[in-house]
C-alpha cells in the first residue's frame, strides 16, 4: 500500500454470486487467479424451491410481520392450499415469495386462503402475468373475500419502504433518493408505519453531512 512496514491485519472475505465460477473461469469470463484467492471455503445456498422447511418458516415470518405493519390479522392456508404451497418452485425465491404473502395479507387478512386462492397468486391470468396493473387489480378484486384498498396501498407502500432501506443499508438519504422523494417525507411514511424513532437514531452519512 505504499509502505515500507509491514503490517499485519485479520481480514475475511465473503463473496457471493448465481453463478458457476469454474465454468466462467473455463469461458474465460473470470479472472482465475481471483477465482483462486476466494475459493478456499465454498459453501453452496440451494433454491428456495429445494427447501420444504424453509418455505414453510419463511411464510410464517413475512406472514406476522406484514400483518403485524397492516394492523390486521394473518392468513391462513388450508391443507390443499398449503400442499401447494410446498410444491411451488418459486423461480424468484424469497422475494416472490414476500411478494405472494404481500398480496394474500391485503386481500385475504384473518381468512383461510384455499388452493385456488392461493393458485391465482402462483399462476396469474396470462394478461395480468405480463404486467397489466388493472388486470391484476381486478383478478385481486373478483378473488378476494374481503378487500380493504387502504390496506392493500399500506403493503405495497411498506413493501418499497423496507426494499429502499435495504438496499441503502439504512441511509435515509439513499433510501429517500431510491423511492424519489425528500427525507422528511421518508420519515413521515415511516412515522405513519411506527418505525420512525429507530430509524431516526440510525448513523446516516447523508444527514450527517446536510
Amino acid at each position: 500500500m505504499g509502505e515500507t512496514q509491514t503490517r499485519v491485519s485479520r481480514a475475511r472475505i465473503v463473496a457471493a454470486t448465481n453463478r458457476d465460477l469454474r465454468e466462467e473461469v473455463r469461458l474465460g469470463r473470470f479472472r482465475s487467479d481471483l477465482y483462486h484467492r476466494l475459493s478456499v471455503f465454498e459453501l453452496v445456498v440451494p433454491p428456495l424451491r429445494d427447501l420444504e422447511g424453509d418455505k414453510l418458516r419463511l411464510l410464517d415470518y413475512y406472514r406476522d410481520l406484514y400483518a403485524a405493519k397492516a394492523g390486521t390479522k394473518p392468513f391462513t392456508l388450508d391443507e390443499k392450499a398449503r400442499a401447494r404451497w410446498l410444491a411451488y418452485s418459486f423461480p424468484g425465491n424469497v422475494r416472490e415469495l414476500k411478494n405472494i404473502v404481500i398480496r394474500l395479507t391485503a386481500k385475504l387478512a384473518g381468512y383461510s386462503v384455499g388452493e385456488g386462492e392461493l393458485e391465482a397468486e402462483l399462476a396469474p391470468a396470462s394478461d395480468a402475468a405480463r404486467g397489466d396493473p388493472v388486470a391484476r387489480a381486478r383478478a385481486e378484486l373478483l378473488s378476494a373475500k374481503s378487500f380493504s384498498l387502504d390496506a392493500s396501498l399500506k403493503c405495497v407502500e411498506q413493501a418499497y419502504l423496507d426494499a429502499a432501506l435495504e438496499i441503502a443499508q439504512g441511509n435515509m438519504s439513499q433510501a429517500a433518493k431510491l423511492l424519489g422523494v425528500s427525507r422528511s417525507t421518508l420519515y413521515g411514511r415511516l412515522e405513519a408505519a411506527g418505525r420512525a424513532s429507530a430509524k431516526l437514531g440510525a448513523s446516516d452519512p447523508g444527514e450527517a453531512r446536510s
